[in-house]
């Protein structure tokens, strides 16, 4: 009972995605809701025949390396963001191949950065990323089967390896995709270096640090389906970076606790360290929750916030500036839309207050209502 209690909520609500989007000439709620399961059944079947090599899916679960719900969200964006990208260009089983992948992506990414973050050491941490990316490069990637750890990492990247499988290796956008596996690494591991160095700054985070974001990979994935990049092309690519950066952001306020816990790096807690509110030593030896509220009263949260407003403005009148008609334009704004509101689920479950209200509710406002609110000096950080 309390499975389905659990999981019925986040069905109501990925029906309720869909329903809202039937306006939209891509997102007809029989398209997206058969997408959208096919997706989720080849997803399912496929991790539960992960090789012999790899800790098996249910065992995955059972150390919460990674949850269910992880991949079933990334089936929901990766269909309703793709379609409005491919429906006129590609077929519906291409349009599948595409979901699966960022899918995929988004499935293996989460399964080791949980691993990296809570038992890896630094060394084993580096390691991982290097095969990680050689899965996703080139399809092929070295085993590991000596401990429960070392076969969960190759599940990720067994995982990563189907992105390469389902990508058009000859395609015009292929070498964007290659390049960008590489910043997606190169940006995990700058967020790891603060355990052997020094913790970076804001300014460092932003302009490097948030390339670990999947978001250049995962619209990569429809545009090795591209005929050609031009102009339209690249400000797709680019406006899907911002959003996808300003998630990142997003979810360092949502995860705030757990960094602290992991001492992983997040912006919220750089803010506070460069105007004095908290000390490398607090990070250690202050009960998280203490944290939390010192950076809460502070303001640094909030700013944090409107950082990543900034960043998701930013991909918005990127996207604005896109002509073609070959893209719904209405289906892939609300898309960009419900990732914002997406990403203020889990604050608005634990501050069920008038600002985090009114920061949900701001997803659906006017771009220049938004924009007003941010801070000149933290907008100087993305404009």
């Amino acid at each position: 009972m309390g499975r389905i209690m659990g999981t019925l909520p986040r069905k109501v609500g990925m029906l309720c995605w869909m329903a809202w989007s039937t306006t939209c000439p891509s997102l007809g709620f029989s398209v997206s809701s058969s997408l959208f399961q096919a997706a989720q059944t080849e997803c399912k079947t496929r991790l539960e025949r992960l090789p012999a090599h790899c800790l098996p899916y249910q065992e995955l679960l059972e150390e919460s390396y990674l949850k269910e719900k992880h991949w079933v969200y990334a089936v929901l964006m990766a269909v309703m963001e793709s379609l409005p990208i491919l429906h006129q260009r590609c077929a519906i089983h291409e349009i599948l191949r595409s979901v699966l992948g960022k899918t995929y992506l988004g499935a293996s990414s989460k399964l080791l950065d949980n691993l990296n973050d809570e038992i890896h050491t630094l060394d084993q941490a580096l390691s991982s990323l290097q095969n990680y990316l050689d899965a996703l490069t080139c399809g092929q990637y070295q085993v590991m089967e000596d401990s429960r750890v070392s076969r969960a990492e190759s599940s990720a990247c067994e995982m990563a390896s189907w992105i390469y499988h389902t990508v058009d290796c000859d395609s015009a956008a292929f070498n964007w995709y290659v390049e960008d596996c590489k910043k997606l690494v190169k940006g995990q591991i700058a967020s790891l270096d603060h355990k052997r160095t020094t913790w970076p700054s804001l300014a460092e985070y932003v302009s490097v640090i948030t390339e670990k974001s999947i978001g250049d990979v995962w619209i990569d994935i429809d545009l090795c389906q591209a005929e050609e990049l031009d102009r339209d092309v690249y400000l797709l690519k680019k406006s899907n970076e911002y959003i996808f950066k300003s998630s990142l952001l997003y979810d360092d306020v949502q995860d705030l606790i757990e960094d602290i816990e992991t001492s992983s790096v997040n912006s919220v807690l750089l803010l506070g360290l460069e105007r004095n509110i908290i000390s490398e030593e607090d990070i250690k030896t202050l009960e998280p929750s203490q944290m939390q509220n010192l950076l809460y009263e502070a303001n640094i949260v909030e700013d944090i916030i409107h950082l990543a407003d900034a960043f998701f403005l930013k991909g918005i009148y990127a996207f604005l500036d896109i002509e073609t008609e070959a893209v719904d334009k209405k289906g892939l704004l609300y898309s960009f839309q419900l990732v914002r509101l997406f990403n203020f689920r889990k604050l608005l479950r634990e501050h069920r207050d008038r600002k985090t209200l009114k920061n949900v509710m701001a997803s659906f406002s006017d771009m220049q209502s938004l924009r007003d609110t941010i801070p000149e000096e933290i907008g100087a950080l993305v404009w």
